[in-house]
């Protein structure tokens, strides 16, 4: 696993040296954890960000200027609203020797063969993440969910479908569904519209034959 490093500082807190720091583009966080007395830092907004997207909910080097490095993992990212710039960090320090327990997203990958047969299917996305058990380690960046598992209009990819590392175990109902496949809104429409079709057809032919029994009867009555 690549070592992921972030540098830190000691910084004040209040609400004018928060600004004071965002001005100079520099993220507030804390730091707290095993062996760690919770401490108010910030990092650069810059190397937040890259860090953020190598790790993901991985592993970090935590460098705390005059400190020994820590290994944290970020556990709350505050984003705005708007902008989705990191507002504010949590990270969380942790012992290499005991297991976690966290949250880390799923991609897929591969092509539905579902979807490439029927062209009103859509895709369903039912999780994003999938709480797993591991030690620090072995915290992957993500979990794959392979797409070519979707055959047929009614498969779906279970949390037990997805590729999981050795030293991984997942915390998530085996059988909750990740994926799935549904119509699009014109598949429905198309649908119905062919059902509404299909039933009106009988009543048609039911109609037809009694007007033609009534036309047959009507001479017997004169």
């Amino acid at each position: 696993m690549e070592k992921i490093t972030l540098d830190a500082e000691l910084r004040g807190v209040g609400r004018h040296p928060v600004r004071e720091l965002r001005d100079v583009a520099r993220v507030p966080a804390v730091i707290y954890g095993s062996g760690v007395e919770a401490k108010p830092i910030s990092v650069n907004a810059k190397a937040l960000q890259k860090a953020l997207h190598q790790a993901g909910s991985g592993l970090l080097t935590l460098q705390l200027m005059g400190d020994s490095p820590l290994n944290v993992l970020p556990r709350e990212v505050q984003r705005h609203p708007v902008k989705h710039n990191v507002l504010h960090v949590d990270f969380q320090a942790v012992s290499m020797t005991e297991k976690l327990r966290l949250h880390v997203p799923v991609i897929h990958q591969g092509d539905a063969p579902a979807m490439k047969l029927n062209g009103d299917l859509v895709l369903v996305r039912n999780l994003d993440s999938i709480e797993i058990e591991c030690l620090p380690a072995d915290i992957p960046n993500h979990l794959v969910a392979d797409l070519t598992k979707l055959q047929g209009e009614d498969d779906e990819v279970l949390a037990s479908d997805l590729a999981v590392p050795n030293g991984v175990k997942v915390l998530t109902a085996h059988d909750q569904v990740v994926f799935s496949l549904t119509l699009s809104r014109a598949g429905i429409l198309d649908e119905t519209e062919e059902g509404a079709a299909t039933a009106a057809e009988p009543e048609v032919v039911i109609k037809g034959k009694a007007a033609k029994e009534g036309a047959e009867e009507a001479p017997e009555k004169k």
